[in-house]
C-alpha cells in the first residue's frame, strides 16, 4: 500500500481528477488522459493511488488501462489486493478484475501467481475472468504454475471447455515438458469430436509444436494429427510440424496438398515454402495431379516473390 505522506501529496491530484467521486465518472475517465503530463515514475503513484480509492468500477477500469501501459511491477500489489478484494459475486466488477488479471501477466510478476491460481481454480468464479488467470499465468513464465494448469487440462470434472483452452495456451508458453504426456492423453481422448472440443485440439496441438520434448515423439504425435477430422486441427498440425528443424517433416506435410479442403492444402503450401524456399514451389509446380488451388497459391507466392526482388533493386539504383 502507498505510504501515507504520498496518501497526503496525491490527494490533491485526486481531487482535481475527480477520482473517489463517483458523482462524475465520465469527467474523471476524461481527465485521466491528463496523466501523460507527469513524469513515469509520478504517474505510476499517482495511478496506483487511484487504483486504491476508486471505488466507480467503469472509472476504475480506465485507470487500469492506464496502469497497463507502464507494466511496472509497482503496481502489483494494489492490482493482486483489487483481484482478491472484490466480492466475486459482484458482477460489476467482473470486467475490472479481468483486466487486473491481464494486467498482471503482462507485468509478469512472480507474486501474482499465487493469487491468479487461487481465481483459475476457484469454480464460483466466472470463467472468463478463470481463463484470463490461466493464460497470464503463461505469460509470467514461471513453471510454478504448471501442474495446476494441467490439473485444470487433465480434470474430467471442468466443465469449461474454454478454461481448458486457455490454461493449454498457458502450457505452451510455459514450455514445460510435464505438460507433454497429459495433453497427449487429452488429444487422444478427444480425437475426431467435431463440436466445442475441436478449437481445444488446436490449442493442443500448438502446444505440442512448443514444448520442449524429443523431436521424433514430437513428429509422431504432430503426424497422427493429420488424419483428424477437423480441418482446423489438420492445419494446426501442418503448422506446429513446420516448426520442427528435421527434413523428415517435409514428407509429412507434402501429401497435405491433396487434402479435401482446400484451406488445409493452402496451408501445407506455405508450410513447404517456408521449410525448403521457392525452389520447392517450382518443383510443385511440375506435379500434372497438382490440385487447381495450389497451383494458383504457388503462382501468388513467387509472383510476390519476383514483387520483393524487384522492388530491392528498384531500391538499390541510384536516383536521377
Amino acid at each position: 500500500m502507498m505510504q501515507e505522506k504520498n496518501k497526503k501529496n496525491f490527494k490533491e491530484i485526486a481531487d482535481e481528477f475527480l477520482i473517489g467521486k463517483e458523482e462524475s465518472p465520465d469527467v474523471a475517465i476524461e481527465r485521466l488522459k491528463k496523466i501523460k503530463d507527469f513524469s513515469q515514475n509520478d504517474a505510476i503513484l499517482i495511478l496506483n493511488y487511484f487504483a486504491e480509492i476508486e471505488k466507480n468500477p467503469n472509472t476504475l477500469f480506465h485507470i487500469l488501462k492506464e496502469i497497463g501501459k507502464y507494466k511496472d511491477k509497482s503496481s502489483s500489489q494494489i492490482l493482486i489486493e483489487l483481484l482478491t478484494g472484490y466480492k466475486k459475486e459482484d458482477a460489476r466488477y467482473l470486467k475490472v478484475r479481468c483486466s487486473i488479471a491481464g494486467i498482471l501477466g503482462n507485468i509478469k510478476d512472480d507474486s501474482a501467481i499465487l493469487p491468479l491460481m487461487y481465481v483459475m481454480n476457484d469454480r464460483e468464479e466466472d470463467y472468463k475472468l478463470r481463463l484470463a488467470a490461466a493464460e497470464s499465468l503463461g505469460k509470467i513464465g514461471n513453471n510454478q504454475a504448471v501442474m495446476p494448469l494441467i490439473k485444470i487440462v487433465s480434470d474430467d470434472e471442468e466443465k469449461s471447455v474454454y478454461l481448458k483452452e486457455s490454461a493449454t495456451k498457458a502450457l505452451g508458453m510455459l514450455g514445460d515438458e510435464r505438460a507433454v504426456e497429459p495433453l497427449i492423453s487429452l488429444l487422444d481422448l478427444q480425437k475426431d469430436i467435431l463440436d466445442k472440443f475441436t478449437y481445444l485440439r488446436e490449442r493442443i496441438v500448438q502446444a505440442l509444436g512448443k514444448l520442449n520434448f524429443k523431436k521424433d515423439r514430437r513428429i509422431q504425435v504432430l503426424r497422427n494429427v493429420l488424419n483428424d477430422k477437423s480441418a482446423h486441427v489438420r492445419a494446426s498440425a501442418i503448422e506446429a510440424l513446420s516448426e520442427i528443424d528435421e527434413d523428415i517433416v517435409v514428407e509429412f506435410i507434402e501429401p497435405m496438398i491433396y487434402d479435401e479442403n482446400e484451406s488445409v492444402a493452402k496451408t501445407a503450401i506455405y508450410a513447404l515454402y517456408n521449410i525448403e524456399g521457392e525452389d520447392c514451389l517450382i518443383k510443385l509446380l511440375s506435379k500434372k495431379d497438382l490440385p487447381a488451388v495450389c497451383r494458383e497459391e504457388i503462382n501468388e507466392i513467387l509472383a510476390e516473390e519476383e514483387m520483393e526482388k524487384y522492388d530491392e533493386q528498384s531500391g538499390d539504383e541510384p536516383e536521377e
